[in-house]
């Protein structure tokens, strides 16, 4: 049995990666993103920036900018990600106010002026001793009244819960098409890149960088999406 030899890489799905996530993360699409358009509108001020940290295909940057166009054209949105393969979307969603760059959010120089931010299933993939500095990074530039909203794959706060949780979320990726050496190999690859908290660890970050109210919008899993307002 041949096992893989290299770290996962979204790269490696980066032409159909939105179908990829929406199979490997439950509710993803009907939950997580239509909560991230949909409280858009509260927090998108106008003369600001939206950024969206780890942008991958920029589909959920420009649904955003549809959501609030007519009401605030003269915001300003950006997309950033580490991973070059998802420019091949990027030509057809960018607009006046709306462009993408390949960038490592560790040290990209554009974290002013921002009302939004959005970071779904990023933060996890960052060095533990990187986590801290960019998440103050990201409060430090919103304006007052701005928001986070951050999306983390969670360790649970027990074995006997990470065991109830972990089984069940493989047989729904079984009923997705994964089949259990998919489901093995990605978890081999993933050993050492994901460096996960629980979710009162990923809250407890958000306060020590300065987020006043934290709050969940969407939880499946061991998934789960916060809102952080500065």
């Amino acid at each position: 049995m041949t096992k893989p030899n290299k770290d996962f890489s979204f790269g490696d799905h980066a032409s159909k990666f939105d179908s990829h996530i929406r199979s490997s993360i439950p509710g993803y699409k009907e939950g997580l993103l239509q909560a991230c358009v949909s409280l858009s509108r509260r927090f998108v001020q106008p003369e600001t920036r939206v950024l969206d940290v780890g942008c991958s295909t920029g589909h959920l940057l420009a649904s955003i900018r549809r959501e609030n166009q007519a009401a605030r054209p003269e915001v300003q949105y950006h997309g950033i990600d580490i991973e070059p393969g998802f420019s091949v979307h990027w030509n057809g969603l960018r607009a006046t106010n709306l462009d993408f760059e390949v960038a490592d959010a560790r040290n990209y120089q554009g974290l002013t002026g921002l009302s939004l931010t959005l970071s779904l299933f990023t933060v996890q993939f960052i060095r533990a001793v990187d986590k801290l500095p960019l998440l103050k990074r990201i409060h430090d530039g919103l304006v007052d009244g701005g928001a986070l909203i951050v999306a983390e794959k969670t360790l649970a706060e027990t074995a006997r819960l990470q065991d109830a949780l972990t089984f069940p979320y493989y047989d729904y990726k079984l009923g997705k098409g994964f089949s259990p050496q998919d489901i093995l190999d990605k978890e081999r690859c993933l050993r050492g890149q994901m460096t996960l908290w629980t979710e009162a660890e990923l809250k407890g970050a958000l306060k020590e960088v300065g987020f006043r109210e934290i709050e969940a919008i969407w939880r499946n899993y061991m998934f789960v999406g916060l809102l952080a307002l500065k």
